[in-house]
């Protein structure tokens, strides 16, 4: 492994192509790792009912971590297949830095939610030690994945750059995303195009959220809203399916995101607005 023993310390400016794909390969193989195994303590802690007296904060970096794993298993192949076709353009460089940012975020995240209340904090008790041990092994694996930004900056350096290198434009069929106009010399014409749009990744996680508004914790914490949060969930799986425009998408999930966020103390509604936040598509 070409990483250093301090994690967030690597240099990787001296580090091959090859070295960073030898890094991303372990980091997959991590990532896997500690999502077994935390969901395992979790589900430990679940079955001891120890996990209601884990602070609701703590709780909280707990799950989010488990749905973060999700992306970062997705995101790092993404990366690992760019760099294998030898196609690494700006976007899997960006998801990379977005790696190691969001690891310096929660590396604190876990010491401030871990420690923020202390009278929890049994340890002659067994099932603390379950608890404590998941702190300790989430917190250094975001110490080890805050390399992922150095690798980032170093990626940089393969990208391909984009060129145009002529301006002869042959159509056959209907044409979306497109800004074309005729008879002109030396025009110049501006337009925002919407690319990468991950319909299958927001898909996944819709069919996740759709999955917890069948359970009565769900019809219990969203009471009145739980109905409409439901017709959201299903409008929005409709437009992915017929692949609408991403804005229509974008839009529908900020109304589902701030629906949730108008749920206090409940863990569902956490659940909800840390897989939408984490989308990559803001």
């Amino acid at each position: 492994m070409a990483q250093g023993i301090i994690g967030g310390a690597t240099s990787y400016n001296e580090q091959s192509l090859l070295d960073i794909l030898s890094d991303i390969n372990d980091w997959i193989a991590y990532t896997s790792d500690r999502k077994a195994f935390i969901l395992a303590q979790r589900e430990k802690l679940n079955i001891s009912h120890y996990w209601n007296t884990i602070p609701f904060n703590f709780q909280m970096t707990i799950l989010t971590t488990i749905s973060y794993f999700n992306t970062i298993l997705y995101d790092l192949n993404l990366v690992k297949k760019s760099i294998e076709n030898n196609c690494i353009t700006e976007k899997e460089v960006l998801l990379l830095r977005n790696i190691g940012k969001k690891s310096i975020e929660y590396n604190c995240e876990y010491g401030r939610t871990y420690n923020e209340e202390r009278r929890w904090k049994d340890y002659g008790n067994t099932d603390f030690r379950v608890a404590e041990e998941v702190y300790g092994r989430g917190r250094d694996y975001f110490v080890t994945m805050q390399d992922a930004g150095n690798a980032a900056s170093r990626l940089e350096d393969y990208m391909e750059k984009g060129q145009v290198i002529n301006n002869t434009l042959n159509i056959g069929g209907n044409v979306s995303g497109s800004l074309i106009q005729q008879n002109t010399i030396n025009s110049s014409q501006t337009m925002t195009v919407e690319n990468n749009f991950d319909y299958d990744k927001i898909m996944d996680v819709l069919n996740k959220i759709q999955r917890t508004t069948n359970s009565s914790d769900f019809q219990e914490d969203f009471t009145d809203k739980a109905e409409q949060v439901k017709e959201i969930i299903s409008e929005t799986i409709q437009m992915l399916q017929k692949k609408e425009e991403p804005s229509k998408i974008k839009k529908a999930l900020t109304t589902l995101k701030n629906l949730a966020v108008g749920i206090s103390g409940s863990i569902i509604a956490s659940g909800i607005v840390g897989l939408i936040a984490q989308l990559p598509i803001w």
